[in-house]
């Protein structure tokens, strides 16, 4: 009995090796709750003395033009949600994020930037000489050079 094969389904495309990495950002109109209509425990703990995320009632965020709060209205929830955070707080608190993540992303790029500089195979920048030289290159001239330094067997007509 043969059994058709299918081809692989990968759960992650970032994780193959021909996936291109960008650094992400989010798209969140409210960072305060990450448009999820609660606050964000991380940011809960710095506007509420010893909170707990297991323990204690979830903070709805209250944050002006978020409406992803109202999910959570309803009396069958009432005594999940905590509604003492008012709005000029979820504003800090989304303002917090916000920079946050600016920071997140800058140190990112300077990762990267520095990572690219490490990878370069050249480790100084091209002279004057060396920029002239490119510029004026051309094929002839370059199949000439090949010939110069390298056995005819490795230069091929028209392969520079």
């Amino acid at each position: 009995m043969s059994i058709e094969k299918l081809p692989r389904a990968p759960m992650r495309y970032e994780d193959e090796l021909s996936y291109e990495k960008e650094i992400w950002q989010p798209n969140w109109k409210c960072f305060c709750c990450r448009d999820t209509g609660l606050i964000a425990s991380h940011l809960a703990a710095i506007a509420i003395d010893g909170y707990d995320p297991d323990r204690d009632q979830l903070p709805r965020c209250v944050n002006p033009g978020c409406k992803a709060g109202s999910y959570w209205d309803s009396e069958a929830l009432a005594n999940c949600i905590d509604y003492r955070i008012n709005a000029a707080t979820c504003q800090k608190l989304d303002a917090l994020e916000r920079a946050s993540w600016r920071q997140t992303v800058q140190e990112k790029q300077i990762n990267i930037q520095t990572l690219a500089q490490k990878m370069s195979l050249r480790k100084h920048n091209r002279t004057s000489v060396e920029e002239m030289e490119v510029r004026n290159a051309t094929p002839v001239k370059l199949e000439a050079i090949a010939e110069l330094y390298l056995s005819s067997e490795f230069v091929k007509e028209g392969s520079l």
